[in-house]
Parts: structure tokens; sequence; C-alpha cells
């Protein structure tokens, strides 16, 4: 009997501290991380960790697609076309050992990220398809489509940006400004009502941005950032706080929220100013027009690449293909504080402990301070390491539990050792 006691309290005792490991143990639930700024708040890692080449830890083939990864208790999921089916992949964090795969008809490739909450998994097909899984083993639990259920047309290219867990709410930008789903179940809480001149201009479809969550007024609000403008929701309601009129009918880049004021990038460089009714603009230049690339902002100073006016005329080989410039402006102001002397492939971008790490469609990652005196660059690699193959990285690069993950179009998904 006490033997059994025994043994029965040191079960109990491994339980709860793999569950306290499990708690404690580094998370990227969602696009662009828990708060979608792509500022991780890690700190063990060495960013002189490139000097010498990657040290890749381990590699993946997840199939097509631009799906970044999503990190929690140890496991990643990410997204990728697999044999002609959109297949969500759950793996061993550490290791890249697969846990579970689940696979459903696809018209393409996907090009959104899957987001975590908990035992569950949500995924936003390039058809519209919604599906909720189970996170231990990929079970479906439900599924909707925007188009069929919803009559929501798509975009252009399909449906790219992100779902957002919120509470009670699974948002997505659709509609006029945005829709919001009842995370449980997938039934409809609200869809967005367009204003006079969405209603004149637009029937309301996919767009390519991500939402955005912030508190404003006293409300928690969702950021909407669609094809005629940016909104503000309140999530209680499915109301409009206010709205800003931008005419950029494919906006890609997500805007920055800091406090009150919200960043964008394009079709100007612009600082806005949350207010009832309509925002006002505090400056406007063309100094950081960030394209596809969402910057970063840290401790004031907004990073990213320039991409001018004149990469909406490129085709997308020659857009991949060009070399700009990476530029550092004060946020309060839009003073350019600096543009690098070394123009990279257009990039992106996340940062973590007063660094940017940097990754090139060619594949090539850097790390830099983020430091509004002067780029400089601490190490960099290939993460391919030379390999033969595709070169299309387009997705952020992620950093979580002292390791980088990588992927490219072609669903080559490197991992990077870079812990202290």
């Amino acid at each position: 009997m006490k033997k059994k006691m025994v043994a029965s309290a040191l079960l109990t005792f491994l339980l709860l501290a793999n569950t306290a490991a499990f708690a404690q143990s580094p998370s990227w639930t969602r696009w662009r991380g828990p708060n979608g700024d792509g500022v991780s708040t890690e700190t063990n890692w060495n960013p002189k960790a490139l000097e010498g080449g990657a040290k890749v830890a381990w590699k993946a083939d997840i199939g097509f697609g631009f799906s970044d990864v999503v990190i929690q208790e140890g496991r990643l999921y990410t997204m990728g076309l697999v044999k002609g089916k959109w297949t969500f992949h759950c793996l061993d964090a550490g290791s890249g050992k697969v846990i579970w795969q689940q696979s459903f008809d696809s018209v393409g490739e996907p090009d959104s990220t899957p987001c975590i909450d908990g035992d569950r998994v949500y995924g936003l097909g390039t058809d519209g398809v919604v599906v909720c899984l189970q996170s231990s083993d990929g079970k479906l639990l439900w599924r909707v489509s925007l188009e069929k259920d919803f009559d929501i047309p798509r975009q252009e290219y399909g449906w790219a940006s992100s779902p957002v867990v919120e509470g009670k709410l699974l948002l997505l930008s659709a509609g006029f400004a945005g829709m919001a789903l009842d995370k449980m179940t997938g039934e409809l809480v609200w869809t967005s009502i367009p204003n006079k001149v969405e209603a004149r201009t637009t029937r309301g479809s996919g767009y390519y941005s991500t939402p955005l969550v912030c508190d404003f007024d006293g409300k928690r609000c969702g950021l909407f950032y669609g094809q005629m403008s940016l909104s503000a929701v309140d999530l209680a309601t499915g109301q409009r706080v206010w709205s800003f009129l931008h005419w950029n009918a494919r906006p890609v880049a997500d805007p920055i929220v800091s406090g009150t004021r919200v960043f964008l990038s394009k079709p100007k460089t612009s600082l806005i100013e949350m207010a009832p009714g309509a925002p006002r603009t505090l400056w406007t230049n063309s100094d950081l027009l960030a394209g596809t690339c969402t910057p970063v902002l840290v401790e004031g100073f907004v990073y990213g690449t320039q991409q001018d006016q004149s990469f909406g005329q490129l085709a997308w080989h020659e857009y991949e293909a060009a070399a700009v410039p990476v530029r550092c402006l004060e946020l309060a102001t839009g003073k350019l504080m600096w543009e690098s002397a070394q123009k990279v492939q257009v990039s992106q971008v996340c940062a973590a402990a007063g660094k940017l790490i940097l990754l090139e469609v060619g594949g090539k990652l850097h790390i830099v301070e983020a430091s509004p005196v002067e780029y400089r660059e601490i190490s960099s690699a290939d993460v391919l390491r030379g390999a033969n193959r595709p070169r299309r990285f387009a997705v952020p690069p992620v950093l979580c539990g002292g390791r980088i993950y990588c992927r490219n179009y072609a669903g080559d998904l490197v991992c990077i050792d870079v812990s202290r």
C-alpha cells in the first residue's frame, strides 16, 4: 500500500512538473506573435549565433505555401500544400518530428498562418474555408466557408490574411470591416456594414492584412485594414468606432499600434491618432513604403525595408529579386534616422531584445542592432547553407525557445539553433 502511495505521489509530481514546464515554455501563438507586432519577448538567445554559418537543428518538408509557424507547449503548427491537399502539420518544435497531420481539399497552397488557442488550432484556406482542429490530434471540430456560408467574395489572389482569437471570438479580415465567428462553433457573431463610400465602390471581400486588437475609448477594438479604409470595430457589438479612408485597394503590410497612434506604410507612410468618428493624420511621407513586409516598432523607432511606388509595376520575380535599403524612422515625427548602405532582397523582419532579425527572400538571415544611430549587423548566414534549393523565403522568421524558424515557398522549414 505504501509503495502504491509513493508511486502515485511521484506520478502526480511528474504530471505537475510537466504541466508547469509547458506553462512556462515560450510561445508564438499567431501571425507575428502573441501581440501581432512581430516582437518577441525572448532575451536568452545569442545574436552572434550566425557567425561561422547557421547551426541547423533540423529541417522538414511542409509543402508549398506562405504559411508561417506558430508554437505552443513545445509543439509547432503550420500549413502547406502536400500532394494537392491543404495540409496542417503538427511537429515537435525541438526535433521536427511529426506528431500529426490533417489534410483537406484545396484550390491552392495556403497563404495564411494558423493560430492556436488552448486546445484548438484555427486555419484559413486560400479558398475561404475556415477550420477548427483539436490541437492534440488534428481532429476536425468545425468547418465553414466564408464564400459559401456568408457570401463573401475572395480577392484576386485568394484568402491570405490570418485568423486571430480574441476572447470568445475568431476575428477574420473579411467583408467591409471585418467579421467575427464564435470560436467554439464557427457560427457568425457579427459582420461589418458598409459605410457610404464602401457601399458605392465595393462589395466587400477578403483582404490580405491580419486583424489587430487594441483598446480605445474604453472599448476592446479590432483593427481591420480593408480595401478602402482602416476601421476600428467594437468587438462586443461589431459596430465601427472610427474609420480612416486610405484608398489602398490591396493593403498587405499590417498596421502598427502604439497607444492611440497607428502607423501605416501604404499608400503613404503615415501616423494617425485614433479619435471617435475619424482619426487625424499626425504626419505623412514616403520614407518607409513597406509593401508586403510589415515593419517592426522598437522603443519608438520603426524598422523595415523601403519599397517605393515603382514596386507596383514589377512582376513577382522582379519584385523578389529587387535589392532595397533597410530604413529607420522615428515614430513620433516620421524623421528618417538612417538608411543602410547595404541593400537586401525584399526582406521580412521580426525583433527581440533590441535586435532586428531580417530574412531575405534569397534565404540570408541577418541579426542587426535595433538602433536609431546606424545600421550595424551583428551576424548573418544562409539558412540553407548553400544547398541548391528554391530561394523564396517570403514570411517572417520566428524566434521562439532559442530557435529561429525560417520557411520558404517550396516547403523547406529550417530550424536554426541560436540558444546561449
